[in-house]
């Protein structure tokens, strides 16, 4: 599941207006593995697929999913509902759900649950307690900590000083997965997770030369993008060199022979 595989963060948010059906319609197009979606939840308990926890100034929590809609209108596009994405990706790529808060864990799981089978989906949060609450009820589920040096400092110094062993005791959470910020990898925390075989996900890379570097390091499992367009095509062109490349090993192998 989890080998160098490209993830459309919030869709394809380069080609489309991120985090709408738009953008995840392109994401599957385009042959990403996953797609990336922030989670949130409105004030009559619709969950949504939006990032911001404001939009026109005006919490996302103190608005009904049709007030929320009826702003996003007027900026040019529309909020769609969690079901609908479950809808829409069903069967043609795998989810990497973030929950941007705490407090709906069983409302989001419950509706997941209904649509994707468990081997389709990663949930992913910055809040260590959804994780734990996550893992503790769904075992199966595999979860993914984000880390980022603005919202995790005193877990990255952790991490850094104590490794991931004694890590994961002190937050008491086994994530299965590590999503760390790019910027984050100068910190050596890939060495660290490659120790333990620790799957990572790195975001957000829209660089050229950094992706070509990711999907060329084999302790890197997942490259968060907000161009999927431009990863999958470099991802198509390693492929097409490492089977060139093998096959001239093989030519000169034969005849050596």
């Amino acid at each position: 599941m989890l080998t160098n595989k490209i993830i459309a963060h919030r869709g394809a948010s380069n080609c489309a207006k991120e985090n709408t059906i738009e953008a995840y319609e392109k994401a599957i197009q385009l042959g990403a593995e996953f797609i990336e979606f922030d989670v949130r939840i409105t004030k009559d308990e619709v969950l949504i697929s939006h990032h911001d926890p404001m939009i026109a100034n005006q919490a996302i929590s103190q608005l009904s999913f049709e007030e929320i809609n009826r702003i996003a209108g007027q900026q040019g596009f529309r909020v769609p509902t969690v079901e609908e994405v479950l809808v829409l990706t069903r069967n043609k790529i795998k989810l990497a759900v973030e929950l941007k808060e705490e407090g709906y864990e069983e409302k989001v799981m419950a509706l997941v649950m209904g649509y994707i089978k468990i081997d389709y989906f990663v949930i992913l949060s910055f809040n260590v307690p959804s994780l734990r609450w996550i893992k503790y009820n769904y075992t199966e589920v595999k979860t993914g900590l984000l880390l980022s040096k603005k919202n995790n400092n005193f877990l990255i110094i952790l991490l850094r000083v104590f490794g991931i062993l004694v890590f994961q005791k002190l937050i008491r959470l086994t994530p299965d997965i590590l999503a760390l910020q790019w910027e984050m990898l100068k910190f050596g925390l890939l060495k660290i997770a490659a120790k333990q075989g620790k799957p990572v996900f790195v975001w957000t890379v829209n660089d050229q030369k950094t992706i070509g570097e990711l999907l060329n390091d084999n302790r890197v499992n997942g490259i968060i993008t907000d161009k999927p367009d431009l990863a999958c095509k470099l991802s198509a062109n390693a492929l097409r060199a490492r089977y060139a490349n093998s096959g001239q090993r093989s030519a000169v192998s034969g005849q050596q022979t």
